[in-house]
């Protein structure tokens, strides 16, 4: 391990951090659990105080890359699902992609009349016919993220009697000819609820990601209303940024 530089300017604590972190993501992926040297351990090999040690493992788990297990020690988080923004493909395409196998289980799926802002958000009428599909998101078999999906009904007749333990947007293609094919989102963050703490498996206090998004067709006619919550442990989003023209 690489030993802190008592002639550098930079703190310890940050230097600590920095090790660490570097040593948490060459971190071999996989469902063993993965220990941390001990505080004890931490303080005789970079001879810095107790309390120098804690604050740099203090930013690690602030970060979610760490974890504490009562009277165990102290281990390595698993690697986080990055999800990009910059590009409109499904939840199931992007975990494929990252290298996890999917998995989705149906909470509950009915007809529903629409209220606002699910009415708001499709463009329908209120007390029109929606289809409510909530559905649980899984990566390697470990519950990441809770989604509601609402359809207008007269878009998708008889969707509530197909198999959507598949990729929803892989049924409206092929099924009804819906192509999704742009989007406008809404990313902020907050606690769980009671329902989402107990299928998530998190505790309470742990804030989860939540995104609202309005899907459009390549009719560009709102097609569907998403409501989803990752766990913020699990999941992450990615952005690309550039700078606009000056004017």
């Amino acid at each position: 391990m690489t030993r802190i530089d008592k002639q550098s300017p930079i703190p310890y604590y940050i230097q600590l951090a920095n090790i660490l972190r570097r040593r948490i993501n060459a971190s071999p992926i996989s469902g063993e659990q993965i220990s941390l040297p001990s505080e004890n351990e931490l303080v005789q090999i970079h001879q810095i105080s107790r309390a120098t040690v804690r604050q740099s493992l203090k930013e690690l788990e602030r970060e979610g890359l760490i974890y504490k297990a009562k009277g165990k020690g102290t281990y390595i988080a698993k690697h986080r699902v990055r999800y990009s923004l910059n590009q409109l493909i499904s939840t199931t395409e992007d975990m494929i992609r990252r290298g996890w196998i999917p998995g989705l289980k149906v909470i509950s799926f009915k007809e529903i009349d629409a209220y606002s802002p699910i009415a708001d958000a499709l463009e329908i009428d209120e007390n029109e016919k929606v289809y409510e599909l909530c559905r649980l998101r899984l990566g390697n078999e470990e519950p990441v993220g809770l989604q509601w999906a609402y359809l207008p009904a007269k878009l998708c007749p008889g969707l509530i009697d197909l198999d959507l333990t598949a990729s929803l947007n892989r049924v409206m293609e092929d099924k009804y000819g819906v192509r999704f094919w742009s989007a406008r989102e809404f990313l902020g963050a907050r606690l769980p609820t009671k329902f989402e703490s107990k299928h998530l498996e998190i505790p309470a206090n742990l804030p989860i990601i939540y995104m609202e998004r309005v899907t459009f067709s390549s009719e560009d006619l709102p097609a569907e209303f998403l409501r989803s919550t990752w766990r913020s442990d699990r999941y992450e989003y990615e952005f690309s940024l550039t700078r606009p023209s000056s004017g």
